[in-house]
């Protein structure tokens, strides 16, 4: 099997005397047939560093839609999601992502949702849950391939195990730059009866009811504007969650990005709790590579690098990547305010969007 994916060629510029700077600029194809989205470890091996502290998954990582993308992987002949060794961030290894725009190659619950949407999904999904502290490291470069526009890519997604609750957080790409999206700031508001416009891709046909869970509003924080969101270039990101629903007091949520705290927001993260639902699956799993919309017919990649779980900040071994957890846990910042904010509530209840902040008005 054959893919065509974002290649090297080599421009070094050298800073000082010990830097070079890799340019991913050209196109090459190459044989592989692994299907590492398919594997419970993702084709990373003993001693690899592309992924690291999330043995706590025994049952390790899965994808939605597993037959779904095989079959279109041989219907085009490439591979959507791939460990590979010539542009890495740290090591011998990272993942290749790539979601063509051409047609909608996932189920049927993601590419005919109720609510009219198409979503494309190229997704590892953990299989375990967690909640309390947790510090998720993530590097990340877009290639040149990588097609903009205003509709948001998620890279990155903290969602609840619970398939009718929304995701809490995704890290998202568009051409407004490097989105924070913050659902759960707001809580749930219940909708009688249910809706279609909320968790649309959970369940099949007739479970209209069980979609009654919808976000209250949507917080947008512009982590990097689009100007300075450049291709060719790797991104270090941490995140440090207290995702905590008893004590929403104790919430809080803050991102680095290369060593530098760029946000943080003390709110609610974790959803609560609701009465007649099944408490074991309140916790949070962690998804990463390419979803959203396929009905603008575009084309995104990423590569994926040194994705790293922990309890405290030390067991993310960002070291090597030339930072020092220490500085990092001391940088203060003001309470970052949402570059864009949605009235959900408001559009649930009479269809109207509502924005409580609008900065595309």
């Amino acid at each position: 099997m054959k893919t065509t994916i974002e290649f090297i060629k080599l421009t070094i510029l050298t800073v000082g005397t010990t830097l070079a700077i890799l340019l991913v600029t050209g196109i090459a194809s190459f044989a592989h047939a692994n299907g590492d989205l398919y594997k419970k470890n993702l084709g990373v091996g003993w001693g690899d560093t592309t992924t690291k502290g999330w043995g706590f998954s025994e049952k390790g990582w899965w994808t939605t839609g597993a037959e779904h993308l095989k079959r279109y992987e041989v219907k085009k002949d490439i591979s959507l999601f791939d460990l590979q060794g010539d542009i890495t961030r740290y090591g011998e290894t990272a993942f290749f992502i790539q979601a063509p725009g051409d047609e909608c190659f996932q189920r049927r619950e993601d590419c005919d949702r109720p609510n009219g949407e198409k979503q494309k999904r190229v997704e590892a999904k953990l299989k375990s849950a967690f909640k309390g502290m947790v510090w998720v490291s993530y590097s990340f470069m877009i290639p040149d391939s990588y097609e903009f526009n205003h509709h948001k890519k998620a890279i990155v997604q903290f969602h609840s195990d619970y398939d009718y609750y929304p995701p809490m957080f995704l890290l998202q790409i568009s051409e407004d730059g490097l989105i924070w999206t913050h659902e759960s700031g707001g809580g749930l508001l219940t909708v009688e009866g249910g809706t279609d416009e909320c968790a649309s891709g959970a369940g099949g046909d007739g479970d209209t009811h069980k979609r009654m869970y919808c976000e209250v509003r949507h917080d947008w924080y512009q982590l990097i504007k689009a100007d300075y969101l450049k291709t060719n270039v790797w991104y270090d990101v941490v995140m440090n969650i207290n995702f905590d629903n008893k004590n929403i007091d104790k919430a809080y949520h803050k991102v680095w990005i290369n060593g530098e705290l760029v946000h943080e927001r003390h709110n609610q993260t974790l959803w609560e709790h609701y009465k007649g639902l099944p408490k074991e699956f309140m916790k949070t799993t962690f998804n990463f590579g390419i979803y959203g919309t396929s009905l603008d017919k575009t084309y995104q990649a990423i590569y994926a690098d040194e994705i790293h779980f922990g309890k405290k900040c030390k067991k993310l071994g960002i070291k090597k990547l030339g930072y020092d957890c220490k500085q990092l846990e001391a940088q203060e910042i003001e309470e970052s305010e949402p570059w864009a904010s949605e009235d959900r509530a408001h559009y649930y209840t009479t269809g109207e969007i509502k924005y409580f902040k609008n900065p595309w008005n």
